[in-house]
């Protein structure tokens, strides 16, 4: 296999982090998904949230192992990459398009599930050529790099939603501020900077397509990948770890934005500058971990990550006072970036050359399947009791039962 050491073709593929890591940010946590809960459907908009986010999940876990065994017998990761996220990008785009009226309810759902199925499935791809940029040495840097920086981007891109969308009482080219349109520019924004950053990629990677000299069935390969799991040491047990507590993560990342406004009345201005340096702390905290990581294997830290999550999250569920859950709340991206980035890492060594888009569909598939169990949890507990403290609480466990099914040992995933 050849290795791409350039840095050209590094910082291509760490900027596709940098590029999508704002859609998200702006668009399913803390922009779009609290103007559609509380202005486009303020009455069960949240539990109708919950269901559309954790029925995408589910069909990015069935489809991501068929995505990934493509990849791998096609060799066209590159090309999937750039139609994925461009696809992912129209979508968000068009979401300028819902109005602060009922009527634009299944308009906003539909779009919105498109924007986050593509720009997940991505990652299947994405992740898959993390070890073709570096040496296994310094592969946990250069995760914990991207990812960093992904949060870097999204940083940057909150602070220009507040000064030009947000913040100013006459928004930039006449939006208007009666029909939100100063909140739903920011999906045209959103759209347009993923595309922008994506460009690097698009040109320093090459296409591995002509490369792949053994091309094999979309099937064929899956079944191959399905035994090589099945080979790798503790690979199964892991990613059924990772299935639980990534179920967390993906609550936390579906409600931050929408607890923090039912239970501490954050504005949207709050809002923004709580998204800003929560960012800003797991972009560090991924940098960090990233070297960590290389130091000290990626199950320690991802075990140590899980532990901090924990106390930090039981913290900012329990507590009365706003300005404690400000100080916590940021502080848990110290060790959401870690967790995430060594996670990546793990699967990357694990995996053989031959089937990294496969075992990354499977990877996907821990991180999708069942990932709907959690925000629809939480949307039945916060319709059930009426309290959204309840319906957070369910991460605790998720966290605590992805911590216990872990494996034992590192299993020296970088010898």
């Amino acid at each position: 296999m050849d290795y791409l050491y350039s840095k050209k073709s590094q910082i291509g593929w760490a900027l596709y982090d940098w590029a999508s890591s704002p859609v998200p940010t702006l668009h399913a946590t803390f922009i779009f998904s609290v103007y559609f809960t509380t202005v486009i459907m303020p009455d069960g908009g949240s539990v109708l949230w919950a269901y559309m986010t954790g029925l995408t999940a589910l069909l990015v876990a069935l489809i991501a192992p068929f995505l990934g065994s493509y990849a791998d017998s096609s060799g066209k990761f590159k090309e999937l990459i750039v139609l994925f996220i461009s696809i992912g990008s129209l979508a968000t785009g068009l979401l300028w398009f819902a109005r602060p009226e009922a009527g634009f309810i299944s308009y906003a759902i539909i779009f919105s599930a498109i924007s986050i199925f593509f720009l997940e499935s991505s990652f299947v791809f994405y992740n898959a050529l993390l070890s073709k940029m570096i040496k296994k040495d310094n592969i946990g840097a250069l995760s914990g790099l991207a990812w960093g920086g992904g949060y870097v981007g999204a940083v940057i891109a909150l602070a220009i939603v507040l000064a030009v969308f947000i913040l100013p009482e006459k928004p930039i080219f006449s939006l208007d501020k009666s029909e939100s349109e100063h909140i739903r520019a920011t999906m045209l924004f959103a759209a347009g900077w993923a595309l922008v950053f994506s460009l690097p990629m698009m040109i320093y990677l090459p296409s591995f397509s002509k490369q792949n000299k053994n091309q094999q069935s979309t099937f064929t390969s899956l079944k191959k990948s399905l035994v090589e799991a099945s080979k790798i040491p503790n690979l199964i047990r892991f990613l059924f770890a990772r299935m639980a507590y990534n179920d967390g993560l993906v609550t936390l990342f579906a409600f931050g934005g929408i607890y923090a406004t039912k239970v501490f009345d954050f504005s949207q201005l709050e809002i923004i500058i709580f998204a800003i340096c929560l960012n800003i702390s797991a972009g560090l905290g991924a940098m960090i971990g990233g070297y960590i990581d290389d130091y000290i294997g990626s199950l320690k830290t991802i075990k140590l990550s899980l532990i901090g999550l924990f106390l930090c999250g039981l913290i900012a569920i329990i507590t009365p006072y706003k300005i404690l859950f400000w100080c916590i709340g940021i502080s848990l991206g110290l060790f959401v970036g870690p967790i995430q980035s060594a996670s990546r890492t793990y699967i990357s060594l694990k995996a053989s050359d031959v089937h990294k888009g496969g075992l990354f569909g499977l990877y996907m598939v821990s991180g999708k399947l069942t990932s709907f169990i959690g925000p629809l949890l939480y949307g039945w507990i916060v319709m059930i009791s009426g309290h959204d403290r309840l319906g957070m609480a369910i991460i605790l466990v998720l966290l605590t039962v992805g911590y216990f099914l872990l494996p034992p040992k590192d299993n020296n995933t970088r010898n």
